[in-house]
């Protein structure tokens, strides 16, 4: 999970407008922002008000929702306090597409049950599937991918899960993310170079 530090170039979402600055200084889950740019500033945030915070981590976007504690003057510093915890907005830096492919998931402890399902999307960082349980974020996840015929194993950690559940052939289910912990070098290119393939077909006049 990656945490909003000092120095941090960070977003602002204040009414569906984001706006641009970085944290100064975080103190436990209080944080102090540096004052928006000179055209921004009308957009200054005031005491009380919701806002979203964003952020780029590990080729990851990072969302963190928080409250307006106080705007000091005269720079002004926003101070605001985080709720909650961050949550993947959109994986960067690997090409992602939507795709069903075979996925077996459990915990990493040995004889822990297997789960069989096919994924909503893949990229080289990670993938988003039904999850037959609401799991947590944090949590670790054994995977066993079946991709272009080749069978590959990875240790994954939650960043996201749905708060609704929906059914997936009668079954509820949750929409989980997954980021890559442990995965080789070569598999991750083979997954990249799938994904690609995929995705250029896709774009062909032909659709593939």
């Amino acid at each position: 999970m990656s945490l909003l530090e000092a120095n941090q170039t960070v977003q602002l979402v204040v009414r569906d407008r984001a706006l641009g600055s970085r944290v100064l200084r975080r103190v436990r889950h209080e944080l102090y922002i540096d004052a928006l740019q000179e055209m921004e500033v009308e957009w200054t945030p005031m005491p009380g008000q919701a806002i979203q915070l964003r952020w780029v981590s590990e080729d990851t976007v990072w969302a963190q929702n928080a409250d307006v504690l106080d705007v000091l003057d005269p720079v002004p510093i926003i101070v605001v306090q985080v709720q909650g915890s961050p949550t993947v907005v959109e994986f960067r830096g690997s090409l992602r597409i939507k795709v069903g492919i075979p996925i077996e998931y459990s915990l990493p402890r040995p004889g822990s049950e297997m789960f069989l399902t096919t994924t909503y999307d893949l990229s080289a960082t990670g993938l988003k599937f039904p999850c037959a349980v609401q799991v947590w974020t944090g949590l670790q996840l054994r995977l066993i991918l079946r991709v272009d015929g080749q069978e590959i194993k990875a240790l994954g950690k939650v960043v996201w899960v749905s708060q609704k559940s929906r059914e997936v052939r009668g079954r509820k289910s949750w929409e989980t993310a997954v980021q890559f912990l442990q995965i080789s070098t070569k598999e991750r290119h083979d997954i990249d170079a799938y994904v690609t393939r995929i995705h250029l077909q896709r774009q062909s006049p032909r659709g593939g």
